[in-house]
């Protein structure tokens, strides 16, 4: 009897297989992708109950892969690495859930995955894709943002900011939030472009900027969106 999906993207055959012998123990089916192009699509298509994923795939950086994955879904992420050590493992907490490095033990896969899974269920995130105030729309999907009326050009960044903030309207969020959401680390010593990022946002969408009425600062934790809906 199959329990679930578990989606393996992994470029090395013989890991793989070592996986799948442990998954098929649990009783999980397990989905592969042999490179990153793959793993999102697949991912979507399927919405497995975990994913494993090398940090380095053939084509594709693992580590931008996860903040895609994390961008939409709370699925647990076990990496995979050939090497180990201290900031490593901070990544790969950062980012994902877990981390497996030599000395290989796959037999204690199964009971670290089955513990992740206990704790999250790994459900495609409900976050909103669409704001509209009559003043300010977001249209996170189509990438297009509009301030009366009128478009609103946004760098890269400013975006991914703006969209973060909108996916999580009238709450405080920190810097490490913030920075793990936008810049994909949490070094709080990076905190300053938390604030110069939100300086740009201010200047271009707030009616007055030195009296902002949408990015709310919250002292000593981060910033707060303040929606209008």
């Amino acid at each position: 009897m199959k329990h679930g999906k578990i989606l393996v993207a992994d470029g090395d055959v013989a890991t793989v297989q070592e996986i799948q012998a442990q998954l098929t123990r649990l009783g999980f089916e397990m989905l592969w992708a042999p490179n990153g192009r793959e793993i999102i699509k697949s991912f979507i298509l399927y919405m497995p109950d975990a994913v494993i994923l090398r940090d380095s795939l053939p084509d594709f950086d693992g580590w931008e892969t996860a903040r895609l994955i994390r961008a939409i879904s709370d699925t647990p992420i076990i990496f995979i690495s050939d090497q180990s050590d201290r900031l490593l493992r901070n990544r790969a907490l950062q980012l994902g859930d877990d981390l497996m490095s030599p000395p290989w033990q796959w037999e204690r896969l199964p009971a670290r995955l089955a513990a992740l899974l206990k704790r999250s269920p790994g459900r495609i995130s409900s976050l909103p894709h669409l704001y509209d105030d009559g003043y300010l729309i977001v249209d996170i999907s189509g990438r297009v943002v509009t301030r009366d009326g009128k478009p609103v050009d946004l760098s890269n960044t400013e975006f991914k900011l703006l969209s973060c903030f909108v996916r999580h309207p009238n709450r405080a969020l920190t810097y490490l939030e913030i920075l793990q959401s936008v810049w994909g680390h949490g070094y709080l010593k990076a905190k300053s472009d938390v604030s110069q990022y939100v300086h740009y946002l201010r200047q271009k969408i707030e009616i007055d900027p030195a009296r902002p009425d949408y990015f709310r600062s919250v002292r000593g934790i981060g910033y707060l969106f303040e929606s209008r809906v």
